[in-house]
Formats: structure tokens, sequence, C-alpha cells
């Protein structure tokens, strides 16, 4: 009977876990700075509007340049995840389909718009860069607007500026805050200096 109640409390256990993780979205980093997205696995800023209307090339250039919590990883949303080329419209597609779009997978499954920010912030009535090139007209790139989940190509010269928000992949919190060629060199430093000391010991 005892056997029996710790299986059925078990089993409960592991349902709420796994519907808890279905459900889980948004998680917050750096006290809010930041939100990651386990179904995407990307990390977005929390202020849409860091640096305010750019050209797209600049837009790429700060994202790409961009060192926050640790992680220089960041990027301008992608809305073509998968690389072939089709734009998925989330608004008419399955929350699995959708992922193809990250800009898409914020409005319309997580449900962040202009008007129902919820964590964020700064999010501008302007549409926003994606770092996604229109493929019949490579003089383009596609764009989100997050008032009606609109999307667009729009012209990426000098002369033409939209918003950029940043994402980095994966989770930033585990993204390691010294870069790897940096801690071999310590730890290498380290190694030779230990090696030293031993070395003055025996002498």
């Amino acid at each position: 009977m005892k056997n029996n109640i710790r299986f059925r409390v078990i089993l409960v256990l592991v349902f709420s876990l796994v519907s808890l993780s279905a459900n889980a979205a948004l998680v917050s980093r750096f006290g809010g700075q930041a939100y990651y997205d386990d179904k995407l696995n990307i990390t977005w800023m929390a202020n849409a509007n860091v640096n305010g209307v750019m050209p797209w090339n600049n837009a790429v250039t700060w994202a790409n340049n961009l060192v926050f919590g640790g992680a220089s990883n960041w990027r301008l949303p992608s809305m073509d995840v998968n690389g072939d080329l089709v734009l998925v419209d989330c608004s008419t597609v399955t929350e699995s389909v959708c992922r193809d779009n990250e800009y898409g997978y914020m409005f319309y499954q997580n449900g962040v718009t202009k008007s129902t920010a919820g964590p964020f912030s700064g999010i501008e009535s302007q549409d926003y860069w994606s770092s996604t090139i229109y493929a019949p007209s490579p003089a383009n790139a596609w764009d989100f607007n997050f008032i009606n989940g609109d999307h667009n190509w729009t012209g990426i010269g000098p002369g033409t500026s939209l918003f950029a928000w940043a994402v980095a992949d994966g989770d930033v919190l585990l993204t390691p805050t010294v870069p790897l060629p940096a801690a071999f060199w310590l730890f290498g430093s380290g190694l030779v200096g230990l090696i030293s000391i031993a070395k003055r010991r025996k002498q």
C-alpha cells in the first residue's frame, strides 16, 4: 500500500515537472536585464531599444560587437533560422514550425507585442531589422513590426533606419565570461609559475 502511494506521488511529481518544462518560455537573466527563451534556445536583451534607429549594416555591426553579461555572441534576430530562404508566417503555422522565425515566435507564441510587452521594455511601433536578407532581392532585409505582427522587406541602404533588438545564441548564463583562448593562456601562465616555484624550492 505504501509503495503504491509513493509510486503515485512520484508520477504526479514527474508529470508536474514535464508540464512546467513544456510551458516554460522566458526565464530572467541578470536580474531581468535579459530573458532566455528555452524553446528557441536564445537569450533576448530585455531592452528592445538600446541604440535607437540605425541603418541595417550599422545594426548588424552593433549587435555582432555587443558584449553584455559576459556574452559576446549577440546578433540580430533571424527570420529564417533553418536557412531554407523561406520566411515562415507565424500567424498561420504551428508552434514548432514558427520556431524558424525568432521575431514571429516572440510575437505569436510568447505574446510579446508593443501593447503587451511582458517583461521587456522599449518595444517601439516602428519596424525592427532582422539579420535575414530577402533572398529574391539581396538589397533588402526582412523586418518585423510589434504592433500587428506584420513582416516586410526593407532596403538595407544607408538612407533607411529601423530599430535593432539583440539576441544571443543559447543561455547567456552558460556562456564563458572568459574567452577560451584567454582561459588557456591564463592556465598556461599559472602552470609555468607553479613549475618555477617548484624548481626554486628544490634548489
